[in-house]
């Protein structure tokens, strides 16, 4: 065991030095209220204990990673709401069990994500922190229906441009995979830029596509039209329905398969054909330094301590005196 202070010593010395003498001081001379002064040197003690931290190291852990770098760029247009996907459910729900199957198939690499609706933004930076993307997953949802500015599924290309060209940069060892996850369908009356630029950057991935021919309907997001089914000029029920010839384009312009998702437990392994993850060696892993923490022994007396000292200081408040008070118990 060793100990891991919260402050520098430098200043946990004199500090402590300084309210250990003050209640020393007091102790001796204020006889009458000698329990009390008793009780607030305990406090203080407990409270160096707390401060110097003791802990017991643990063995060294080595942090490695894979070689490779996914990206994730993920529709989160309204459309993404068509209830076409696998029973009926919302396209979002297939989004969301594609990423996490993913990201078990590559455990270990970095993940990065980038988001488009109305307009692309970075939502995750590239990390190694899967607990991150995960927790991403987990709270996806579409725009709020009343922000909608139209859509095309090239909004993400300048920020993905950006992204896998540093991290071919940066870290030129590794592989850099791509998943576009849309139903493809653009509303802006725009054709798409398009996607080949990209192409010399992606090492592996796929376009996923979600919807079908046929269409679903849509529920509002946000707003006081939440939950309620997008309605139409008509007065019948919106329906989005999938792009796949603009998704084919898209992928044979990226160099990575296309693959049509209705079922979550369908294969999709193969978008990784040609890549073979391996750990990146050692010497460009980390030891992360950890420790079991033994202060919480002294921080649970401490705590009693300190309920007890501020239920005196309470009972030693002055009351305010009432009319009964006043008048002696006499009406």
């Amino acid at each position: 065991m060793h100990l891991q202070p919260l402050m520098p010593l430098w200043t946990l010395i004199p500090l402590f030095t300084a309210m250990l003498a003050v209640c020393l001081v007091l102790l001796v001379r204020r006889g009458r209220q000698r329990p009390a002064w008793i009780r607030r040197t305990l406090m203080v003690l407990l409270l160096l204990a707390v401060a110097l931290r003791p802990v017991t190291p643990l063995d060294g852990e080595q942090t490695e990673r894979m070689n490779a770098n996914v990206f994730f760029v993920v529709d989160r247009t309204g459309s993404m709401n068509a209830e076409d996907y696998a029973d009926g459910q919302p396209r979002l729900e297939g989004v969301k069990a594609d990423m996490t199957r993913i990201m078990e198939m590559t455990e270990g690499s970095r993940y990065s994500v980038i988001g488009f609706d109305s307009a692309a933004t970075r939502q995750l930076p590239l990390t190694t922190d899967a607990g991150a993307a995960k927790a991403w997953i987990d709270t996806l949802t579409t725009e709020p229906t009343a922000y909608s500015q139209g859509s095309n599924v090239d909004r993400p290309l300048v920020t993905l441009m950006s992204e896998i060209t540093e991290a071919k940069r940066d870290d030129p060892d590794s592989s850099v995979l791509v998943y576009f996850l849309t139903d493809g369908e653009n509303t802006d009356d725009r054709d798409s830029e398009p996607f080949s630029q990209a192409a010399g950057y992606i090492d592996g991935g796929a376009v996923l596509g979600y919807g079908t021919a046929e269409g679903g309907p849509m529920k509002a997001q946000g707003g006081q039209d939440d939950g309620e089914y997008i309605v139409g000029p008509d007065g019948q029920k919106g329906l989005s329905k999938i792009d796949e010839q603009q998704l084919q384009r898209i992928a044979g312009e990226m160099g990575v398969p296309y693959l049509h998702r209705d079922d979550p437990e369908e294969p999709i392994e193969g978008t990784m054909e040609g890549i073979t993850l391996k750990p990146i060696p050692m010497e460009s892993s980390r030891e992360v330094a950890t420790f079991e923490d033994w202060y919480w022994i002294a921080a649970i007396p401490l705590a009693a301590l300190l309920i007890w000292e501020l239920g005196e200081l309470t009972y030693r408040l002055p009351r305010r005196l009432d009319r009964h008070d006043l008048t002696g118990g006499q009406a």
